[in-house]
């Protein structure tokens, strides 16, 4: 996750306004689910490689990874609906069978997921979550749902950080030589993580309600810039998907 965040801090797009970013990725989204065609997905997923690489300067290897383990994970999410399940016949209740239509079903669902989830990949990469928090606060949305969204996340990588040290030790004192030492140690370092995070939440308690907490996290707005160039990409992108889906 820590890389992730590190590029969305240092990426172009770092100061462009949030709602802008978010808008242009929902748009692809709802392109992507609404006009049901392979080449839809797969030119999404295109557009917003492009966009990454390109316009906001995220390392082609970093974001390609990033969509590529997920589509990864998209196929073999997918492979149950290739593969029919039918009764059997001759004495096996059930039987297997790939056909042509269940493959067609199975990459048209695979490439509409996969470029829905490269729109987020986009956002992730080009946008913080402070930013992203920023944008639920100027769309109204609760204070109390933000705030528990932003303690979450920074309680994330205070605890991976954590976990990692604790892992550490126990390697340096062979407490993973073998399987019974390791399963010993895993108990270990879950049951002093889970004290650990009990007693961050308590210091954190402590030191709001010594601040004054009142139910809201007040933090100082960021400053964002307005692009035109993001109106004529989302104008470009819907040409090219309906386009490609009228083609098609």
């Amino acid at each position: 996750m820590d890389w992730i965040d590190r590029y969305a801090y240092s990426n172009r797009l770092r100061f462009i306004h949030p709602g802008q970013k978010a808008g242009l990725a929902l748009l692809a989204i709802i392109l992507c689910l609404a006009l049901n065609r392979p080449a839809v997905g797969v030119l999404t997923t295109g557009w917003m490689l492009m966009l990454g690489v390109i316009w906001a300067r995220v390392p082609l290897r970093v974001l390609g990874a990033a969509v590529l383990v997920e589509g990864f994970l998209l196929a073999w999410a997918v492979v149950g609906v290739a593969v029919s399940v039918q009764p059997g016949s001759g004495g096996w209740p059930l039987s297997f069978a790939i056909t042509s239509q269940s493959c067609a079903t199975a990459f048209n669902l695979l490439t509409r997921a996969l470029g829905c989830t490269s729109a987020m990949a986009f956002l992730a990469f080009t946008t913080p979550v402070v930013d992203l928090l920023d944008l639920g606060r100027m769309l109204g949305m609760p204070p109390l749902l933000l705030d528990l969204a932003l303690l979450i996340y920074r309680f994330t990588f205070a605890l991976l950080e954590s976990l990692e040290h604790m892992v550490t030790a126990q390697q340096v004192r062979l407490g993973y030589a073998d399987f019974r030492h390791g399963m010993n140690s895993a108990a270990l370092v879950a049951s002093r993580l889970f004290i650990e995070t009990y007693q961050r939440t308590r210091r954190l308690q402590v030191a709001l309600e010594g601040r004054g907490y009142a139910g809201d996290l007040r933090v100082l707005p960021g400053e964002y810039r307005r692009s035109w160039s993001v109106w004529l990409l989302a104008a470009a992108l819907a040409s090219s998907l309906l386009a490609a889906w009228g083609w098609v």
